[in-house]
């Protein structure tokens, strides 16, 4: 089974992954594709260099570009416990779909919250204010398709709260799902 985990920045999806990966999943994230590219042709990763080099990336080799890159490394099998964390569209999740058993959960938390996080992070791009952070991070993430994945989520579970409710939330999915 796949569990590919969607959700908008700093909503709590690579908190979810850590705990996916605790319970023996093997976890890929999607930026993590983007930026080992980058690395390869040598590009020094800012968020400007992240972001054209996504678009740019798109428009030379179609929207699932990184999907396609990641499944053509990772074995799928009746038996694969994979998570693919930061799927970013509906087509990335139709694209999964059509290729293994997956359950799609959505992790969703406050805007503000959201913001306090990625500020947190300490990392150089991270927008300075809430505005910022909404005209930029969450309006990208929405031209992406974003919501749309969000909004086809088989679960929408809350980020909001402490990594114990976070893992319980994820421990419910499963069990619903008949997985561990």
């Amino acid at each position: 089974m796949i569990i590919c985990i969607t959700g908008l920045p700093g909503a709590g999806k690579s908190t979810a992954g850590m705990i996916l990966k605790g319970m023996g999943y093997r976890v890929y994230e999607l930026g993590d594709i983007v930026r080992q590219m980058m690395g390869e042709r040598g590009i020094k990763i800012t968020a400007e260099s992240d972001r054209e080099f996504t678009v740019r990336l798109r428009k030379e080799h179609g929207a699932l570009v990184t999907v396609k890159r990641l499944l053509k490394k990772v074995r799928l099998g009746s038996k694969s416990n994979i998570a693919i964390v930061g799927v970013r569209s509906k087509a990335e999740l139709d694209y999964i779909r059509k290729r293994a058993d997956t359950v799609t959960i959505a992790v969703v938390a406050p805007v503000r919250l959201r913001f306090e996080r990625t500020k947190r992070r300490g990392r150089a791009d991270a927008p300075k204010t809430l505005a910022e952070f909404v005209r930029d991070r969450d309006a990208k993430e929405a031209r992406w398709g974003q919501l749309a994945a969000i909004k086809s989520a088989d679960y929408i579970i809350s980020g909001a709260g402490n990594i114990a409710g976070l893992k319980k939330a994820i421990h419910s999915v499963l069990e619903n799902e008949g997985a561990k």
